[in-house]
């Protein structure tokens, strides 16, 4: 998980599927209003691949600010749900993130975002990005959300979201 102002936390998945949402029963919770009470879902497909589901949310799952439905995770990938960006790392990789790079590069303002530049994140291939993105196509990515200053719904601070998070991951 990466934030606006440079920092980053690891969070390990030791068990999938995960379920990331508002609610208290998710595996992942992330305790803010825009983020719905079962958000998204990471689990493995058929072929034993990393993917995302989005659960219906009401603002979306976005993989490289683009809205997704459900997609393949690959390393260096940029997870947007409500205020909170997280850079998929597959057996390590990518190894080295600029977190508030990262963080800018990954933002989605909530209703709205697009395929975008991938800057500070290795790729798999471990070269940096710059600017091609995942899509590919000839559309312009928005420019970045600004910061996010969303307050958690049933808390005060943004270490009482990172708080959370820490006990939803040792469940």
């Amino acid at each position: 998980m990466v934030t606006s102002d440079g920092t980053n936390r690891e969070l390990a998945v030791a068990k999938l599927p995960l379920i990331v949402g508002r609610s208290v029963e998710c595996k992942l919770r992330i305790p803010v209003d825009s983020v719905s009470r079962q958000h998204c879902e990471l689990d493995e497909n058929d072929d034993e691949e990393l993917v995302i589901r989005d659960l219906k949310s009401s603002n979306g799952t976005y993989v490289n600010r683009e809205r997704v439905k459900e997609r393949e995770l690959l390393p260096g990938d940029l997870v947007s749900i409500g205020p909170v960006v997280f850079v998929v790392r597959i057996d390590g990789h990518p190894k080295n993130i600029d977190p508030a790079t990262a963080f800018k590069t990954g933002a989605v303002a909530v209703g709205g975002g697009a395929a975008s530049m991938m800057d500070g994140v290795p790729t798999w291939s471990g070269q940096a990005g710059s600017g091609g993105g995942a899509g590919g196509g000839s559309s312009q990515a928005p420019k970045p959300a600004p910061p996010i200053t969303a307050k958690p719904a049933d808390d005060d601070s943004f270490e009482s979201l990172l708080k959370n998070l820490r006990e939803s991951d040792d469940k």
